[in-house]
């Protein structure tokens, strides 16, 4: 059965902060770690948005490091001063590569008026998240220029489902695909003829060679030769539409509405062993997907086509949930109350010595 996709309605703003001359504020970086007194080094963007008649004031803050031979940054997001309405409220963050192509590098949630208890540690307003650049600087820092997207989400719901904050993740390497993405859709000089139930697709020995070699095999064992010589190929196995769009991955990299069909492309990304797809439907399906109610059968789809990534983030967001997803209450004598979602109920008494923390129920 397919995955129903979460609906969430937000209002949604970007904004584009250039870092120019980067060599030269990695360079200082170097500096700071010979030299004790001088100073970190920091960059910092301000941006406002109008909601509902709020004019919101926000900062992101990026702290520049090193770790080994690699560079990374670290990133602190909040909001200038507290705001009025107190909305649920999301933020994500993307490296933007030379090609205009995004890679997510970290999202923080806010969380306001919540009926579930949090501990302490999940309090925090300051975002944090370290992230490594990969060795890709001609493409992802094109003419020594780091681009970072900055894309807000505020909620509308009293109560959204919220993506997962901290996921497994790491930037995939920039593919340089300019040559090969010029023969699609047109496919001009194919020599390979693939039938899906019916529908003929024309592609490229040569680049399939290159980009799928498990689908080059498969040919290699089972082509057929038509009467003006042409290789071809019949497939029973797959739907026309994913075939489709795993062409369009093998040839451009990319796939324009990958969410609405990520669970079927992970599928066939696992059986024609495309690393670069099933890594994005993987992220597309923790993005999308997964929530508490599905995440024991999307971990075993992950399980079946070996996705660690969705997961490790399925079986972190089940374990997350038998606290997160608690309600908690507490009575007038500090005697604190917990409910799973099962109905089962907990008792605590004397949890709390001093005043009761906010966003839990009193109850008599």
């Amino acid at each position: 059965m397919p995955f129903k996709k979460i609906e969430r309605n937000v209002h949604t703003e970007r904004r584009i902060w250039k870092l120019e001359n980067i060599s030269e504020t990695f360079a200082k970086v170097d500096l700071y770690r010979k030299k004790i007194l001088v100073d970190p080094v920091y960059e910092t963007y301000f941006f406002s948005t109008k909601f509902q008649d709020h004019d919101i004031d926000w900062y992101v803050k990026l702290r520049f490091r090193r770790k080994k031979l690699r560079a990374g940054i670290e990133i602190y997001f909040d909001a200038v001063e507290q705001f009025e309405p107190k909305n649920h409220v999301t933020c994500n963050f993307y490296l933007v590569d030379a090609d205009k192509n995004e890679f997510f590098i970290g999202r923080k949630n806010r969380k306001y008026h919540s009926t579930y208890y949090y501990f302490p540690q999940t309090n925090r307003d300051i975002f944090y998240n370290q992230v490594q650049l990969p060795n890709t600087e001609d493409k992802l820092l094109p003419n020594d220029t780091m681009t970072l997207l900055i894309e807000l989400n505020i909620y509308l719901d009293e109560n959204p489902i919220f993506p997962l904050e901290e996921i497994e993740y790491q930037i995939e390497p920039v593919v340089n695909l300019d040559n090969i993405s010029k023969l699609y859709p047109l496919k001009d000089g194919s020599d390979v003829k693939i039938y899906v139930q019916g529908v003929e697709f024309s592609v490229h020995k040569a680049v399939l060679k290159t980009r799928c070699p498990k689908a080059y095999k498969i040919i290699a064992r089972h082509q057929q030769m038509s009467d003006n010589n042409d290789i071809q190929l019949i497939l029973t196995d797959i739907k026309p539409e994913i075939f489709e769009r795993v062409l369009e991955f093998i040839y451009t990299g990319k796939v324009k509405d990958l969410d609405n069909y990520a669970e079927d492309l992970l599928i066939a990304a696992t059986k024609y062993k495309l690393p670069g797809l099933k890594f994005m439907c993987e992220f597309s399906l923790t993005n999308n997907y997964l929530i508490y109610e599905n995440a024991k059968e999307i971990g075993e789809l992950a399980l079946w086509c070996g996705a660690h990534m969705l997961s490790f983030n399925a079986l972190r967001l089940r374990t997350d949930a038998t606290v997160t997803l608690m309600d908690y209450s507490v009575t007038r004598s500090g005697t604190l109350i917990s409910t799973r979602l099962s109905g089962k109920k907990k008792v605590y008494k004397n949890h709390f010595k001093k005043d009761i923390p906010k966003g839990i129920r009193i109850v008599p």
